[in-house]
């Protein structure tokens, strides 16, 4: 191949130069920003649900980030967005900060919408007063209900009444509402079912209280004295912040992630309301921090303000199992992000077991990627994953705009960055500035809501756009300057320069890593110390005051 056999002198000063005066000449920039970086065959082929966080709209990409749908609403998303089966898309909003009193926190919505494929609002509610608020996440049922996650909001006096240890702030508390919703006309609904943590809360602070006990003998109910991060949540109204939602058909169980407690929980759904708030509604199951009902210590937690947690469909592999994005927020010793599988244990009369002195199980993951963490792969909020019918995961990496997808040998097989801000649509090779996203969920080609649909694919959504990830040919001119191979790698990759100037790796969320200076026909080995994975490798000639950027692996 050209540029891997020895050559003359007089060849190689001819090509630099001839290379230094045409891209002198006709070069633009050429360092991909946004868009698909990496689709390559492994990856499971379908349709992205793209929300963004700053934006009113919603768009349906494929996997070139192609646009197929996209729907506009008068209101900002409230974080989560799903395709229904009908093609029509249910959605979260967020009302104005002067509509929500009292309610401020982090994932405020209030609003829930639902619009027809052609973009018609077909149906919305707000459940937004001064008493409960939807935030982050919604459940859209078998049966056609709606499970809202709410806040409950509950004064300073009514904690107190439950055993609340006195505080110099007398703050609120906002306790996890989940509410059954049967849509009525275009807009509302009515309630079915509802369940509320306020009816599960135990103490060990006032001996003269009904829900006075051990903490360690009630695991299977919430302590309304604990407090996280040195007591941090303990002032705040938002005590628990409940951050993702998901049921589950076949079991008729919910299962929420309570953020700071840095908790998932499963709750019964088979009750009325009635039983709900009483015994039969206290948790079914809880993991990830024991410390919480006095059955452990800090060693022994092992999820760190979590998200998205739900049951992978057993379609799946993995199937009946419970993933969840570990963010790694004050994670001991790195703050790093993980996604985890969570084998349940098996069910013992209508419930999860737990020993009489030890917490439930299991006492850690079954899966986990990255194994080795890692702390170039972070997101210390919102963000999601989940896993593929070929067996692939699909991450976003929320709070950098980044989806990508691996395979069963933790390969990087897709990889996208959303283009789209609060400014609108990112110009190609121009930073995307604050382009978080909650989730990328992805739907396979034979999703029942595409059947019937028109699904033309039309341009990307980054502007100015001269490259994208479904293109497996590097430009001429980027090629003209220099290659590097083999792509993928295991141990070194060869980078042959035909130009003077530097190079740099970075980390998929922009970490800079190794980087080094170039002399024109020279052949650099790199990337020796680098873990297995997926990396950017850009290039700055020194006689062009442009870059480019090529995707490489290592295995």
């Amino acid at each position: 191949m050209f540029g891997r056999n020895k050559r003359s002198t007089n060849k190689t000063l001819l090509i630099c130069a001839s290379a230094i005066c045409l891209m002198a000449s006709n070069l633009h920039s050429q360092t991909q920003t946004v868009g698909t970086f990496l689709n390559n065959s492994e990856a499971f082929e379908g349709y992205n649900l793209l929300a963004p966080n700053s934006s009113d709209y919603t768009y349906l990409v494929d996997n070139c980030g192609q646009v197929i749908n996209q729907w506009e609403s008068e209101y900002r998303t409230g974080l989560s967005a799903y395709i229904l089966e009908d093609g029509s898309l249910l959605r979260t909003a967020q009302l104005s900060s002067s509509a929500t009193p009292p309610f401020s926190g982090g994932g405020t919505g209030g609003r829930v919408e639902r619009f027809s494929w052609e973009g018609e609002l077909i149906w919305s509610m707000n459940w937004a007063d001064t008493l409960q608020h939807q935030h982050h996440d919604i459940e859209w049922m078998p049966n056609g209900n709606l499970l809202i996650l709410g806040w409950e909001r509950h004064s300073y006096q009514e904690a107190l009444d439950m055993g609340k240890t006195p505080n110099a702030t007398e703050n609120d508390m906002w306790c996890t509402q989940i509410t059954e919703i049967q849509p009525t006309g275009i807009f509302g609904g009515e309630v079915v079912w509802q369940w509320c943590a306020w009816h599960h809360l135990v103490q060990d602070t006032d001996a003269s209280l009904p829900n006075y006990a051990e903490i360690s003998n009630e695991p299977r109910r919430i302590n309304i004295n604990y407090t996280a991060n040195n007591g941090a949540n303990g002032l705040n109204p938002d005590w628990m912040h409940s951050n993702s939602i998901a049921y589950n058909e076949s079991l008729d169980q919910i299962i929420i992630s309570a953020g700071k407690f840095n908790e998932i929980f499963i709750v019964d759904h088979s009750t009325t309301t009635e039983e709900a708030a009483g015994p039969a509604g206290d948790l079914l199951w809880r993991y990830g921090n024991p410390m919480v009902y006095d059955r452990g210590t800090i060693a022994d937690r092992t999820l760190f303000f979590q998200h998205n947690a739900h049951w992978i469909n057993e379609d799946h592999p993995g199937g009946g199992n419970v993933l969840v994005y570990n963010n790694g927020r004050n994670r001991p010793g790195i703050e790093a992000s993980s996604v985890e599988e969570i084998t349940l244990p098996e069910m013992a009369n209508g419930t999860y077991p737990i020993d009489e002195t030890q917490p439930f199980g299991p006492a850690t993951y079954s899966w986990r990627y990255p194994e080795t963490l890692d702390d170039t792969f972070y997101s210390s909020n919102v963000s999601g994953a989940e896993r593929q019918p070929n067996g692939n995961t699909l991450i976003a990496n929320g709070q950098n705009g980044i989806a990508f997808e691996i395979n069963s040998e933790a390969e990087i097989v897709f990889r996208y960055v959303n283009p789209i801000t609060v400014f609108g649509a990112t110009t190609q090779g121009n930073d995307p500035g604050n382009n978080g996203i909650f989730r990328f969920p992805r739907y396979a080609s034979d999703y029942p809501g595409f059947l019937g649909k028109d699904m033309t694919p039309g341009d990307v959504l980054e502007a100015n756009s001269w490259i994208t990830g479904c293109d497996s040919e590097i430009m001429d001119l980027e090629r003209s300057s220099w290659e590097a191979y083999p792509n993928p790698f295991r141990d070194v990759m060869a980078v042959d320069f035909k130009e003077k100037g530097t190079w740099i790796i970075y980390s998929p969320s922009g970490v800079l890593l190794e980087m080094g200076e170039a002399k024109c026909g020279e052949t650099v080995k790199i990337g020796k110390k680098l873990n297995s994975g997926f990396y950017i490798l850009e290039f700055s000639p020194k006689f062009v005051g442009d870059s480019f950027s090529k995707r490489i692996i290592k295995l």
